[in-house]
């Protein structure tokens, strides 16, 4: 479940700010709270969710 987090706080992040979250700040907020496993994996999911919006939207780079 901790996966999950880290995904939906990261997606509200971007949602919000419009940024990606920076290091410092995903620190601070999950620092103890999830695994370093847990945390990776949120990322890859949130790193999916980007690359798959970037396709959607027909963007190239």
């Amino acid at each position: 479940m901790a996966k999950n987090q880290v995904f939906q706080e990261m997606k509200k992040y971007y949602g919000q700010i419009g940024k990606v979250m920076d290091p410092h700040v995903f620190q601070s907020q999950f620092s103890g709270t999830v695994s370093a496993q847990e945390a990776k994996l949120g990322i890859l999911m949130f790193n999916q969710y980007l690359d798959s919006g970037v396709r959607r939207h027909g963007a190239t780079g």
